[in-house]
């Protein structure tokens, strides 16, 4: 684990930051719209207590002791457990909640989870303000996908073993929080959630249909591995691209 001290950050994205994203979008082959980041604003002041967070995402072999345990269902589409040090994934919401939970943890909140990625100083990428293809996992040139960018390649197909892209840390020492697997975290999502959030320690909404993701994956394109980037699909998704980390109270 690594400790995220307390402090106040900018949530969400500038307009600024949004047109870096629209323009990732074009520099790398298309295959996002602009509309996919309407939900990162308005940004808005977030302070929050000081938490722990899992270094890198949790891993086949870690993931492996909770199923085995019986307090886990094993992945659903995943043939990955035999590489214990590669990111767990084909794990749905609850599975991954239940996880942290049997480890003494938690899911990190949304808010909690892009503080640790992207710092009190808001960059959108946890290296900096510039996409960097060495510094992550994400769809290159041996990436299965149409929009693969092709002009490099990190010799990984899908998921890379946890920590691999030490430059890539973040500013409190959290690695692969762009790329490699998108990331569960505790919140439901609404759209507009961000206009009505409470400064401290936003807990999201009360309820809602679906849960939120971020990160980006080994499957995705540059602007979707941003820190303030949130997808949002069915609690109950269990994909290739999907993992998670833990959060502990500090």
């Amino acid at each position: 684990m690594v400790y995220v001290p307390g402090g106040t950050f900018e949530m969400g994205s500038s307009d600024e930051q949004l047109a870096q994203a629209s323009r990732l979008c074009q520099a790398y082959g298309g295959g996002c719209i602009d509309d996919w980041f309407a939900d990162e604003q308005p940004t808005h002041l977030v302070t929050l207590d000081g938490f722990w967070i899992d270094r890198t995402e949790v891993t086949n072999a870690q993931y492996r002791q909770c199923a085995e345990a019986g307090a886990c269902a094993w992945p659903s589409c995943s043939d990955d457990l035999a590489e214990p040090d590669h990111p767990v994934v084909c794990v749905d919401w609850e599975n991954a909640d239940a996880y942290c939970r049997w480890m003494g943890g938690r899911l990190p909140t949304e808010a909690e989870w892009e503080y640790a990625a992207r710092g009190p100083d808001g960059h959108p990428f946890p290296w900096g303000d510039t996409f960097d293809p060495a510094n992550l996992n994400y769809c290159d040139g041996g990436c299965e996908f149409e929009w693969a960018d092709s002009a490099a390649d990190d010799g990984f197909a899908t998921t890379a073993p946890a920590g691999t892209y030490d430059e890539g840390a973040s500013w409190c020492g959290a690695l692969d929080m762009a790329g490699n697997v998108y990331e569960w975290v505790a919140d439901w999502y609404a759209a507009d959630y961000y206009g009505q959030s409470p400064q401290h320690n936003p807990p999201g909404p009360s309820s809602g249909e679906h849960r939120i993701l971020r990160g980006g994956s080994w499957g995705a394109v540059p602007a979707c591995t941003r820190g303030a980037n949130r997808s949002w699909p069915s609690p109950d998704t269990a994909l290739p691209t999907v993992g998670f980390r833990c959060a502990w109270d500090g």
